[in-house]
């Protein structure tokens, strides 16, 4: 103290108070390098989460959205087939019709694979997402769920599966099949 802080600064003009953080920097990059380290000898990608996590109120409106979209769906199935309503899950017309085979926690996982952003376009902020049935001929659990954005979501109920290129129907392919 006897020259004062500012003696204490790596070079001129540091503010003394990021000191304290500069000691834990060193230890998170040697973490983040025997991670990389780990996944080259595991042949396996390196894919930090890139993304924040989502607040639980998000989370439930997605879920909450999944649930009455799936309703939507049966209830307009069975209108056109004329069939009885239940609650049973069932095919009707080559449309697997049913609850959604997810629950609450599960969002959060969907999330994570899709790492917070639109399987279509990539978007992640600014866009609201949700979550969609990929396949209307499977159940919707979690090897057939993607996430969209809403506007590429419109497009998808307008013009199904070929308002999407093809490249990046394949990339969603694997990624469901992973």
């Amino acid at each position: 103290k006897a020259g004062g802080v500012h003696q204490f600064g790596a070079v001129d003009g540091m503010r003394i108070r990021i000191i304290p953080v500069l000691g834990t920097m060193p230890a998170i990059m040697g973490q983040t390098l025997a991670s990389v380290a780990l996944c080259d000898v595991a042949k396996m990608p390196f894919s930090p989460v890139t993304g924040e996590r989502i607040g639980r109120n998000v989370r439930n409106r997605m879920f909450q959205h999944l649930k009455r979209r799936e309703l939507k769906i049966q209830q307009q199935v069975e209108q056109q087939a004329n069939a009885e309503t239940t609650s049973e899950a069932r095919v009707i017309n080559g449309t697997w019709i049913g609850p959604p085979q997810v629950d609450f926690d599960d969002v959060e996982y969907m999330l994570a694979i899709w790492r917070n952003r639109c399987a279509v376009t990539g978007d992640r902020l600014g866009t609201v997402l949700e979550l969609v049935r990929w396949d209307l001929a499977k159940p919707s659990n979690c090897q057939n769920l993607v996430i969209m954005g809403v506007r590429a979501l419109q497009k998808f109920d307008e013009e199904g599966k070929s308002s999407i290129s093809e490249l990046v129907q394949q990339q969603i392919e694997e990624r469901l099949r992973s």
